[in-house]
């Protein structure tokens, strides 16, 4: 169950991370409107932090702009690195 707007509290400052909660009562719609902006790709892909779906909202703005080329949050690179083929060749060959 979603949190209702007028009971959510906004910060002064809008977070540099939002939840899909937040993010929608900074545009004065509700939580539901917000997925289906998402889905339609009105919004940006929400990128995945400690677990959680959050959007940055530079990049929010930025596709409500226009500016669908800034929207792209640049990949962790402690993770990639963690992905990347020649790292886990590295692992398995001390393991050998």
């Amino acid at each position: 169950m979603s949190t209702r707007k007028t009971d959510l509290h906004l910060p002064a400052r809008t977070p540099t991370y939002v939840s899909r909660e937040v993010g929608a009562a900074e545009l004065c719609i509700s939580a539901d409107t917000w997925d289906r902006m998402v889905d339609r790709k009105e919004l940006p892909p929400a990128t995945i932090v400690s677990g959680m779906p959050r959007w940055k909202w530079e990049a929010v703005e930025a596709w409500l702009s226009g500016n669908r080329n800034y929207a792209t949050v640049p990949e962790n690179p402690y993770l990639a690195a963690l992905t990347n083929d020649k790292t886990q060749k590295r692992r398995s060959d001390r393991a050998a």
